[in-house]
């Protein structure tokens, strides 16, 4: 008769907890350029783990920072650890991925940016508020262009709006093919060898606050077994064979 209770009553708890999750909904946001990327496909893992729904909306880096820091989202992927963010998010360690930035110039010019130097009289598009290398996140001196998205990026570069821009290297060489510009934006001989750790971080706000330790449970087995390595990798492998270059520049860019 016990061992029956315990069972009625382990299986009631059970029950209670699934139930409680499923009223969850894990909420975030990506980048509008990549609403089905490889960002999305982190989030995805996460919460199935989890055991929740997910709510995945398209916003700029400043606009969903932003909201993650009002506590309007609960968790973000792609954060670089900032002390001034401390008293409203959570990072949790360890990072998801540690990678170098990629500076990309027009393919005539490539051999224009061959040390840091060479910046001093070039416009860089960067994404508002990432950082990238101490040397060239503090160096004031540059003609820094803040954007939204790589496609702005890009844009840019192509209409000569700027020399050149800093963004990660696997999505650019995908997004130039996509874009059928692989022959006309090339990596820059010079590149940043300084890497950043990027992390997943919560808002101190969330509601998923309560599930702190389970979510950061998921995150460090997902980072040892190798889960979002293999994600990222067949994310890119998966892109590389479906990439079609679109027929015009004109449709790329409206």
């Amino acid at each position: 008769m016990v061992n029956k209770f315990l069972l009625v009553t382990a299986l009631m708890l059970f029950c209670f907890s699934v139930t409680a999750h499923e009223k969850l909904v894990l909420r975030s946001a990506v980048s509008p350029d990549f609403i089905d990327g490889l960002h999305a496909k982190y989030l995805n893992y996460i919460a199935e783990n989890l055991m929740m729904k997910i709510d995945i909306k398209p916003l700029s880096f400043s606009r969903r920072l932003r909201a993650l820091q009002n506590g309007e989202l609960d968790i973000l992927v792609g954060l670089q650890d900032s002390a001034e963010q401390q008293e409203n998010l959570i990072y949790i360690d360890p990072p998801y991925q540690i990678l170098a930035s990629t500076f990309f110039v027009r393919a005539p010019e490539k051999s224009a940016l061959t040390n840091y130097q060479d910046l001093t009289s070039k416009r860089i598009a960067i994404t508002a508020q990432v950082a990238y290398f101490d040397e060239f996140d503090n160096d004031e001196s540059l003609a820094k262009v803040e954007v939204d998205s790589l496609e702005q990026k890009i844009k840019l570069l192509i209409n000569h709006r700027v020399d050149t821009f800093i963004h990660n290297y696997d999505s650019t060489l995908v997004n130039l093919k996509i874009l059928a510009l692989s022959d006309q934006v090339k990596p820059a001989i010079y590149q940043p060898t300084d890497k950043r750790k990027y992390y997943f971080a919560i808002s101190r706000r969330s509601q998923l606050m309560p599930h702190l330790d389970q979510l950061m449970r998921v995150i460090e087995k997902g980072v040892a077994n190798g889960a979002f390595i293999e994600i990222r990798e067949q994310h890119y492998r998966d892109l590389a064979l479906q990439a079609k270059p679109t027929d015009s520049l004109a449709i790329a860019f409206k």
